[in-house]
């Protein structure tokens, strides 16, 4: 009789723990992932990419239609952001941003009332979830699948990213006070 109340002791104990372990665990850490396979496809056929992080490093590069894993946060609490650069010729390199969006099974924190399970979330990268494809659309003609071609194409047209942004930034912050703004055309229409 008394080695029955010990282990039924003991079950209510590693229950109690359990319950205790799974309270400070957040919804989306159990049920979600931290890294995400994402399809990188281009809708005409194979075409080389470069998927570069917020700092423009390279993460991954290859010829599509490929499957890459990427992790859903940059830093605790920050989805992580992603560009994908789909190589092409003749100016057709393009580029799709990859977002990181939050996860709905964070909502299962608020409900259940686990604020210490949210900060897990947010802390390991299960807050945020990626899409699962993200698509170009360089035509069959332009596609470049020539691994060193495409990589030099890949880092140009960052660069060119790079330096317009940059471009703009100081004009925009510097104007001259004796000439007046020139505003330029987006798009020039026939």
């Amino acid at each position: 009789m008394r080695r029955r109340k010990t282990t039924v002791r003991r079950y209510l104990m590693l229950g109690l723990a359990g319950a205790c372990l799974l309270g400070q665990i957040g919804c989306a850490t159990i049920a979600s992932e931290k890294r995400y396979p994402v399809t990188v496809d281009n809708t005409h056929g194979p075409t080389f990419f470069s998927v570069q992080d917020r700092k423009n490093n390279v993460v991954h590069q290859g010829v599509t239609p490929q499957q890459v894993t990427l992790d859903a946060k940059s830093f605790p609490f920050w989805p992580a952001k992603y560009t994908v650069v789909y190589a092409g010729t003749d100016s057709t390199t393009q580029s799709r941003e990859l977002k990181a969006g939050f996860d709905p099974w964070v909502a299962g924190n608020i409900l259940i009332g686990g604020g210490a399970g949210a900060i897990v979330d947010g802390a390991t990268g299960a807050m945020f979830k990626l899409p699962k494809r993200v698509e170009g659309d360089i035509p069959a003609q332009f596609a470049v699948v020539d691994p060193n071609e495409g990589s030099f194409l890949a880092r140009a047209a960052v660069k060119d990213a790079e330096n317009a942004t940059t471009e703009i930034s100081l004009a925009e912050s510097t104007p001259s006070p004796t000439t007046p703004p020139v505003r330029m055309a987006s798009a020039i229409q026939e």
